[in-house]
């Protein structure tokens, strides 16, 4: 029985790995787009967290008002301090929501390891490009079957969407593959 488990497993590895490979290419072409949600992957001990998102620019800022505030006067100085801190409330979660979403798209695209990790933490979304399909979204919706429905192997063509099917057959011509 004990055999029987391990091919099963082997298989579905196998799966995993080929499914998880053409949804890095669909990622890396365009055909799948990829949304991350900060307040969800954003915390100590998320593979994708890095304190110093949050501090490196307070930092620089804090710094460039300190030096213009050696240079030019206490008045000017503290008024690039007050727009150094202007700056980084109101700019903070977008830069650091950047940074989170360009780590996790590259951390998911190492492995199914990585990928089943993140997706389990929660706070990220696939969605067809262009597409009718739903998006799917972690960890409740399954990559696997949306990968399945939408990313078929190399040599088969994609499903056509019923609604470019229909015009198709509305205009009379075949809906044949090439």
């Amino acid at each position: 029985m004990s055999a029987i488990m391990a091919d099963w497993r082997a298989k579905k590895a196998l799966e995993d790995e080929q499914l998880h490979e053409r949804l890095c290419d669909a990622m890396r072409s365009g055909q799948v787009e990829f949304y991350t949600d900060q307040r969800m992957l954003d915390f100590q001990g998320s593979p994708v967290h890095n304190s110093w998102d949050h501090l490196a620019p307070l930092l620089v800022l804090m710094c460039l008002a300190l030096a213009i505030l050696l240079s030019t006067g206490v008045a000017i100085g503290i008024v690039a301090m007050t727009f150094g801190a202007l700056g980084h409330l109101l700019g903070i979660k977008h830069f650091v929501a950047w940074r989170i979403r360009a780590r996790a798209q590259a951390y998911v695209q190492i492995s199914v390891h990585h990928l089943h990790q993140l997706w389990q933490l929660g706070g990220m979304v696939l969605a067809m490009k262009g597409g009718t399909e739903p998006p799917c979204v972690a960890p409740r919706g399954d990559w696997r079957k949306f990968a399945t429905r939408n990313l078929p192997p190399e040599g088969i063509p994609a499903p056509m969407p019923e609604a470019a099917a229909e015009e198709i057959l509305d205009a009379g011509q075949e809906v044949l593959p090439p």
